[in-house]
Order: structure tokens, then sequence, then C-alpha cells
């Protein structure tokens, strides 16, 4: 059953599918290359390198953590986000935050797989369940009025790192559709 959205689900599943799809962009390390295996798909992506997937399962962890705290200037967003991901999650926890609001649970992921965009740009695709990430009153511990059975999104989260070696970090989402 639905219940009606307002601007706090509205951006909660906003922010969750930008953070879902984000594309991902790497570079290989120094001696290896990202290995051109088709993902199970067979859409043409690769299996995502061991690296990236590193980097997106990070992220992941600290957004969900970041969002349980709902502290905008927490340190851990710039270790896995940078540019305008980094901006929309901060907006997001700061609207969380001075509405007394949290987010709690967990994401559900399907990996399609990785296109290699670039020498440090990689894209993760990943079909995104954000049934069990639920918005809670931060006071109470209640669960808020809110969207309860959202589509999964296939989204696709674009990572880049700025020099080999360098941590890999979401820079944008792209919801490309349900799934």
């Amino acid at each position: 059953m639905r219940r009606p959205a307002g601007p706090a689900v509205a951006v909660a599943v906003g922010c969750a599918a930008l953070a879902f799809a984000a594309t991902g962009c790497t570079s290989p390390a120094a001696g290896s290359a990202a290995r051109a295996t088709p993902s199970a798909s067979g859409n043409g992506l690769v299996e995502p390198t061991p690296d990236v997937r590193q980097a997106y399962d990070a992220y992941w962890t600290s957004w969900l953590a970041a969002g349980q705290k709902a502290d905008p200037a927490d340190p851990v967003l710039d270790q896995i986000a940078t540019g305008a991901q980094l901006d929309d999650m901060r907006a997001m926890l700061k609207h969380f935050g001075e509405g007394g609001k949290v987010l709690r649970g967990e994401v559900g992921h399907r990996i399609d797989g990785m296109d290699v965009s670039g020498e440090q740009t990689r894209v993760v695709q990943d079909c995104v369940d954000l049934d069990r990430w639920l918005i809670y009153d931060r006071a109470s511990g209640t669960l808020a009025d809110q969207l309860q059975d959202k589509p999964s999104q296939l989204s696709a989260f674009t990572l880049v790192r700025e020099r080999l070696g360098a941590p890999w970090k979401v820079t944008s989402v792209s919801v490309l559709g349900d799934c």
C-alpha cells in the first residue's frame, strides 16, 4: 500500500535514486587493465573490477551510516562522493536533520555490470531496491509518513578518480527506469 509522498519522501527517493544511479570512473592499476568479462546480463557491460566494487560497496555502507545521523558535515562523505553527488547528499542530510528525521534500514542491489567510459571513469549499473531504507523521526524513533512501496530503480552510478591509485568516488547518479 502506498502512502502519500511528501516533500521529505521526494527528496529521499530522489537522492537515493541518485545514489543508486551514480556512475563510476576508474583507471586500471599499474600493470593491470579492466577486464572485459561480459556481465551475466549480456548487455555489453563488464563485471566491476575489485577496486571499483570495493569503492561502490563503501559508498553504500557509508551513505547508509550517514543517513542514520543526518549530519551533512559527516567527513566520511568526502571519501565516497564528489561534485554534484556530494552536494546532493549533503543537501538531503541537511533537509532531514533540520526536520528531525533520520534514514535507517538497508538497500538491496542487483548489479548488472560496469561500463568502462575512459581511463578515470566507470559507470556501475545497479537495480536498487529502496523498500527497506525508511525515514524515521529522530526523537521518537517512529516511522515517518512516507512512500513505503517504492519501485526498484535501475540506476547508473558514475565513479571517477582524480589520478591513478586515488580512490574511486561517486560523482553522479542517473535513474534509467524501473527494474
